[in-house]
């Protein structure tokens, strides 16, 4: 199967390649930097550097693969993820660039598109169990997941697969959500360990 990834240098992209080329997999994979694309051969996925919101160039790119996955985002660090403006580039990612992938992938005839989700956007739910029918009620800082999902959906039209994944909150030694946890517990400061609804989930499961 050839798989064109993005966000391929994350810390899920850069574990997901190596999987996929020991399944047989062939993986075109976006890397901006020339050393991230170097590091991104190294996996033995295939670099390629392509703007997200070039719809033409986009298209370009992902024609012939049978597989779209989408892992692009722009997390901010800690510190700044309740400062004004810190999630507008995870936004416009999840807005705009999942809608062009989506589009690039029907113009290439891919029949699956993977789109990255996020979980804690369910609403509160008590006591009761939460599956993907349970209702969502997003924050103002990660409403954009639904555009995403949307994007997703539409890709389903057509006897298509469209498929969200809504991530849990990763930890592991490079995720810089542990990163920023450790920082904070040595100042004696409490973490925000995320919403009722989030499980925590080591990188290498």
């Amino acid at each position: 199967m050839r798989i064109f990834l993005t966000g391929s240098t994350g810390v899920i992209g850069r574990r997901l390649i190596p999987r996929l080329v020991v399944a047989g997999h062939g993986i075109t994979a976006v890397g901006r930097a020339a050393e991230k694309r170097e590091h991104l051969r190294e996996l033995g996925a295939t670099p390629v550097q392509v703007d997200l919101f070039d719809p033409p160039a986009l298209r370009r790119a992902v024609s012939g693969h049978d597989t779209v996955i989408n892992l692009a985002t722009s997390i901010p660090a800690s510190s700044r993820a309740f400062l004004p403006g810190a999630w507008r580039e995870t936004a416009r990612l999840r807005r705009l660039a999942s809608a062009n992938l989506v589009d690039a992938a029907i113009a290439g005839g891919a029949d699956r598109f993977i789109q990255e989700s996020f979980a804690p956007i369910y609403r509160d739910g008590g006591d009761d169990w939460i599956d993907e029918e349970s209702p969502v009620k997003p924050a103002r800082y990660n409403s954009s997941v639904l555009d995403a999902e949307a994007a997703a959906q539409r890709f389903s039209a057509g006897g298509r697969v469209g498929i969200a994944l809504r991530f849990a909150l990763f930890y592991g030694p490079d995720s810089g959500y542990t990163v920023d946890t450790i920082r904070y517990i040595n100042r004696v400061w409490a973490p925000v360990f995320g919403s009722p609804a989030a499980s925590i989930i080591h990188l290498a499961r």
